[in-house]
């Protein structure tokens, strides 16, 4: 009865889990977000990333270009496509242009190409109706067209057609070359500029992943880029997805963010660690004792006493020390097997004077001092400041080494 009643327990709580589940799906359901039209990284019905995958099979690098035009790679063999650019201005046309003319190809895809110099287009009519102030407006019904290709633009045999979703056409008899038109008029012209090209195509919906396969779009357009090109750059600025230029443009925002974060919290450990809290200034207690009156109280306190020599004694017996230490020198050794020890590591001037410190310091009224009463074994003060300050120069030294 107890396995029976957990068996039920546990079927219980895993059918509990999966209704949970179910609702909180069904309640608040996923949704792809709603990208804009004609984006070359958008697997929407109005993105184009069907034709710009299959276009990196043919080509050496496709890639999005989000600066400006006037940031544009210098070099030739390029291409740019731009398929419905929103908010060009007459400085971007004026810049690309000028790249154009270095060596470089542009298509543009646009329905009604404004303000460029190259084209100009006429208004044919179909698909459009009229608004409440009696001027036409485009409502984008689309007109099956019988499509006719000129300049053995494709090889393509038959007839083929096309959904011109455009009242546009461009206008007859300019500089440039018709590459497909319908009843209407050109749909396609390309203009050389330079060393380069511009070509304008006034169907951008055939490039759109919902209708590259219908009618003869493909057909239409894959010819368009049948050249090969060092670098294809597919426009993103204009469709909104522009970047400022600049260092940090080049890294992702992820890792832009985490560098910055990474860096504050660097600084704030720095500040932690050296901030001082408490007074800025040192008391004078706590180097008094250590510092120039320490030291001229300790010596008036050995002169007073007349405890020179033993001061010197002090100094020379630390002398032995260092000797020891650096030298592996005996801290009972002569000054003479000093001075042979020196003579491989200093001057003969030096070794001369490290033996001259390490003998019996000389007593006040000249020569060596002879045992006397504590009170007569004092050094001159001369003598004595003149071995202490070449005794700290020796020591000086040999704590260099």
């Amino acid at each position: 009865m107890h396995m029976k009643g957990l068996n039920k327990l546990h079927v219980g709580l895993a059918l509990s889990i999966l209704l949970f589940l179910g609702l909180g799906y069904w309640l608040v359901k996923p949704k792809l977000p709603d990208q804009p039209p004609n984006l070359s990284f958008s697997a929407d019905v109005d993105g184009t990333k069907a034709w710009k995958e299959l276009l990196s099979t043919k080509q050496h690098a496709i890639k999005e270009w989000r600066l400006g035009w006037k940031y544009l790679p210098n070099g030739e063999k390029m291409l740019l496509v731009a398929i419905q650019p929103l908010g060009v201005t007459k400085a971007d046309r004026e810049q690309l242009l000028s790249w154009v003319r270095k060596g470089n190809d542009v298509v543009l895809f646009d329905r009604n190409p404004e303000g460029w110099e190259p084209w100009g287009t006429v208004f044919v009519g179909g698909g459009e109706e009229k608004n409440g102030a009696g001027e036409r407006a485009i409502d984008g019904t689309e007109v099956v067209s019988t499509i006719r290709v000129l300049s053995d633009f494709t090889p393509t045999e038959g007839l083929l057609t096309g959904k011109v979703d455009t009242p546009y056409r461009i206008k007859p008899g300019g500089s440039g070359r018709a590459l497909f038109e319908d009843e209407r008029g050109v749909l396609a012209s390309r203009t050389q500029e330079g060393l380069g090209s511009i070509t304008v195509v006034l169907t951008p919906n055939w490039m759109q992943n919902g209708r590259i396969d219908q009618a003869s779009h493909f057909e239409l357009i894959w010819p368009l880029f049948a050249k090969s090109w060092d670098a294809v750059w597919v426009d993103e600025t204009h469709h909104g997805f522009g970047t400022k230029p600049g260092l940090l443009a080049v890294y992702p925002a992820w890792l832009v963010l985490a560098s910055v974060q990474l860096g504050l919290a660097l600084l704030l450990w720095l500040w932690l660690r050296g901030k001082r809290f408490g007074p800025v200034h040192t008391p004078r207690a706590w180097t008094v004792r250590r510092g120039d009156e320490g030291v001229h109280a300790v010596a008036a306190w050995y002169e007073r006493l007349s405890y020179q020599r033993e001061a010197l004694a002090h100094q020379q017996l630390f002398l032995r020390q260092l000797l020891h230490q650096r030298w592996g020198l005996s801290p009972s050794a002569s000054a003479l097997q000093a001075a042979e020890a020196a003579r491989g590591r200093m001057s003969e001037a030096q070794a001369a004077q490290l033996a001259r410190l390490l003998e019996e310091p000389p007593a006040a009224s000249g020569g060596i001092a002879k045992p006397r009463a504590a009170k007569q074994r004092g050094v001159s003060t001369k003598a004595f400041v003149q071995r202490t300050r070449e005794m700290g120069e020796m020591i000086a030294y040999l704590e260099k080494e």
